[in-house]
């Protein structure tokens, strides 16, 4: 009875270990390495449509700055702590909203415009970057200036970022450029649907 006991403990350790390492090494993937994201505005069309699922890469970002025309996914909150225990407790946070079917952290994804020290106008519908006409294919409309004073210079350590949908984008336009703290990531990947599996640009 006794020896039966133990081999039921021995086997119950086993499971929580493997439990607690399957845990351990999902925190790491998704702090330093990748995560999820879901479209849930239209502000991204034609490139990114609603409902899309996506692989936001991290690694980019930690060894290196976002590129102008990165897509990026960002916290849509006045203050971000973005120290490794805050990462986690976010990610918990997300993970506990799912489950209850609420609204976790709130996210953006827009795409890089402007970077450090860069000179950002909007003019007849056309941006321009350091007085050089941005092309941008993937637009189908006009960029509107909204009420910022242009020109205007994106600050240190902060991103001018615009949606591709421009009617209906809630960007940099509106609040202002992104600093780096509240990045996560760069979208790498669309994985549903999946007709339209692959690479993001």
């Amino acid at each position: 009875m006794r020896y039966k006991m133990k081999r039921i403990l021995l086997e119950v350790f086993e499971y929580v270990k493997i439990i607690i390492i399957a845990l351990l090494i999902t925190n790491f993937l998704n702090v330093f390495v990748f995560s999820l994201s879901e479209v849930r505005q239209s502000s991204m069309e034609k490139t990114l449509m609603e409902n899309d699922q996506l692989i936001v890469e991290r690694l980019s970002y930690t060894f290196g700055q976002p590129q102008r025309g990165d897509i990026i996914v960002f916290i849509d909150e006045l203050e971000v702590n973005n120290t490794i225990p805050a990462r986690i407790k976010r990610l918990y946070e997300d993970m506990l909203s799912k489950i209850r079917q609420k609204d976790g952290h709130l996210r953006l994804v827009k795409r890089v415009i402007g970077l450090p020290g860069d000179e950002i106008n909007i003019e007849d519908g056309y941006v321009f970057v350091n007085g050089e006409r941005l092309e941008e294919e993937y637009l189908s409309v006009p960029t509107n200036a909204k009420s910022l004073d242009y020109p205007l210079i994106v600050q240190e350590d902060s991103y001018f970022v615009l949606g591709d949908n421009r009617t209906v984008s809630l960007d940099s336009r509106d609040f202002g450029s992104v600093p780096i703290e509240k990045i996560e990531g760069r979208v790498m990947f669309r994985f549903w649907p999946v007709n339209k599996f692959g690479l993001v640009k």
